[in-house]
């Protein structure tokens, strides 16, 4: 049973967010939350945090987006051969200030590329 209240939307490739100043892939988005890749990252993020938003193409950047880890997984690579296991954080969104959902609104409506 589908739990998420908010559509899901694909993000293009250029679009990253930072935890702790590390590189991760914004692999899908909701008005709810996100979901990010990282091969990065060494340490688990903790249970709650503020990341950025940043895409370089449109010089958008989103400084202090609070959120809460709600799930973490792993899969392959889609490289061939590669032993690289990229890292899956679900993230809801905590408490934003209206100037955050503003935007994340405008974030979302120039950066998908499809529902997910």
């Amino acid at each position: 049973m589908e739990r998420r209240r908010h559509k899901r939307f694909n993000v293009s490739e250029n679009a990253l967010a930072f935890i702790s100043n590390a590189p991760c892939m914004i692999h899908d988005i909701s008005e709810g939350g996100m979901m990010l890749q990282s091969v990065v990252l060494e340490d688990e993020p903790a249970d709650t945090l503020k990341l950025d938003i940043f895409v370089g193409s449109d010089n958008f950047y989103l400084q202090d987006v609070p959120v809460r880890l709600v799930s973490r997984s792993r899969r392959p690579s889609t490289v061939p051969f590669s032993v690289v296991q990229v890292k899956c954080y679900g993230f809801k969104f905590g408490e934003l200030t209206e100037q955050q959902k503003s935007r994340l609104d405008y974030f979302i409506a120039r950066n998908v590329i499809g529902e997910a």
